[in-house]
């Protein structure tokens, strides 16, 4: 079961952006670095979705924009594991490949946008899981991180 404090960054930043697979795994390494695992990755998407706060897609090289996959949760994980449309998966590909890799990005859904309205800025509740490295930490005064 995913970190509710995991979740709730991982929501907030999704109400922003498309989120990347490589964005995940930077989530999760910072907030429950216990936890990472390129399968954890997996997890954590697949239990978004299975939630109903996430949407699987990515961008359309026909478009140019992002695009949902109109696939079955398990063909999209799949994707997501093993790679698509060229680019690498999460389980194959190594630290590098996985943080620049459009292999999928995630967009939140009308209920994930629900929870985070409802739920707030995870940095105001929470601090920032990113503050002693200037090169990342947000802007603005928030209390210190509580892991």
């Amino acid at each position: 079961m995913i970190d509710k404090t995991l979740e709730h960054f991982l929501l907030y930043d999704m109400s922003d952006d498309w989120m990347p697979a490589g964005e995940f795994a930077s989530y999760i390494r910072q907030i429950t670095p216990g936890d990472y695992s390129r399968a954890a990755v997996l997890e954590v998407i697949a239990e978004l979705a299975t939630k109903g706060y996430l949407e699987y897609g990515g961008w359309s090289r026909d478009t140019g924009t992002w695009k949902p996959w109109k696939v079955a949760g398990d063909v999209a994980l799949e994707r997501i594991a093993n790679g698509f449309d060229g680019e690498p998966g999460v389980l194959d590909g190594t630290d590098r490949q996985l943080a620049l890799t459009e292999v999928f990005r995630a967009g939140i859904t009308p209920a994930g946008e629900r929870l985070v309205q409802e739920l707030g800025n995870p940095f105001e509740l929470y601090g920032d899981p990113w503050e002693a490295n200037p090169l990342v930490r947000a802007e603005g005064e928030f209390p210190p991180w509580q892991p």
